[in-house]
């Protein structure tokens, strides 16, 4: 059953303004989140990052865009107040071959080639068919996280998901994936881990059943440095330096403080 986790929507804020609840920021699992500039593509204004916008930080770069939002220098880029879509035009490169080529969209009307920000905006004709024939919606208004005996597996929007294997770095055991782990696909694997979690293939890393978390040593290149390196985590606490499988449970000194002063919750939490 899918369900939105309490401190899930405890983490977008209560007191934020009404339309900010109803948008749905994400995690903090990009490469540069927390670095004070929004790289998430479905936005657009001063708060936006100069650099080029990349598929993987769409819903991945939570604090940076929903600080920006709240303080007025984003807006949902082609979308009104009121959800009327701005489908664009039809200039991008690969418009009109029936697939819908824009970032700010997610479902199986998508095209399975990389996503450039180039073709934001650019490839109408396509996309608003999907859109209207149900094959499309905008990213982060599709079904809530996939919730299973407590564990938020998150959605199926990363490269790898429904190919049979966990990619899922948060997981272990003989469900998981043979090739290497990223931190983009954290809580973005959700069919694949939760059909191998139900079926005894898979348990959280590191986590007993009550929620006990064993931050492992500090055997990584980069721990004790006042960063926490460990992709299992997500918020202030993090490093803004890219996360390598290789750092999991190893940066135990840095992530268990971060974690005891609140810069820190396990992901999906």
């Amino acid at each position: 059953m899918r369900i939105l986790s309490i401190t899930a929507a405890l983490a977008f804020g209560l007191s934020s303004p009404a339309l900010a609840q109803e948008i749905n920021f994400g995690n903090d699992s990009s490469e540069w989140a927390n670095d004070g500039e929004c790289d998430d593509g479905r936005f657009t204004g001063k708060g936006m990052t100069a650099t080029p916008l990349l598929e993987e930080d769409v819903l991945a770069d939570a604090t940076d865009c929903r600080t920006a939002y709240e303080a007025g220098t984003l807006t949902l880029l082609g979308v009104a107040s009121d959800g009327t879509i701005d489908f664009g035009n039809d200039e991008g490169d690969w418009s009109n071959d029936d697939e819908c080529d824009d970032m700010r969209f997610a479902g199986p009307g998508m095209t399975t080639t990389p996503l450039l920000q180039d073709d934001i905006m650019r490839d109408a004709t396509d996309c608003r068919t999907a859109y209207e024939a149900g094959l499309l919606t905008l990213s982060g208004d599709g079904p809530d996280d996939l919730i299973i005996e407590g564990v938020n597996f998150g959605n199926d929007n990363g490269e790898w998901s429904n190919d049979g294997e966990c990619d899922d770095p948060r997981f272990v055991g003989a469900g998981m994936t043979a090739t290497p782990l990223l931190a983009d696909d954290v809580l973005r694997d959700a069919t694949d881990c939760s059909t191998a979690f139900t079926a005894g293939n898979l348990t959280l890393l590191g986590v007993d059943a009550k929620g006990g978390i064993d931050f492992g040593n500090d055997e990584g290149e980069w721990s004790n440095d006042g960063e926490c390196d460990d992709m299992r985590f997500a918020g202030p606490g993090m490093t803004t330096t890219v996360l390598l499988y290789d750092d999991v449970m190893r940066d135990a000194t840095d992530c268990r403080a971060a974690y005891e002063a609140g810069q820190l919750t396990l992901a999906g939490q």
